[in-house]
């Protein structure tokens, strides 16, 4: 991964991935944009390259909603 991506006013990438878990997890099925909203100080590229990863690895699943509405929840996979 990049450097511009990794970071973001000095904001880790461990720190925004454990960032957006906590928010997923507080509020399972929520859009992308109440996490984005929920982290103003990383850029909504990183928000959604985070939950790219996320999701790659099996941590969470991204639903597609009515309208492409996108929905983000905790896999179940996680908790095994």
């Amino acid at each position: 991964m990049s450097s511009s991506l990794t970071r973001s006013n000095d904001t880790p990438w461990n720190t925004i991935i454990n960032r957006v878990l906590e928010i997923v997890a507080g509020a399972p099925g929520c859009p992308i944009a109440y996490v984005a909203q929920l982290t103003p100080d990383v850029t909504l590229k990183q928000v959604v390259v985070t939950l790219c990863y996320l999701k790659r690895s099996g941590q969470l699943e991204v639903v597609v909603g009515n309208q492409g509405a996108v929905f983000v929840t905790l896999s179940p996979r996680l908790f095994h």
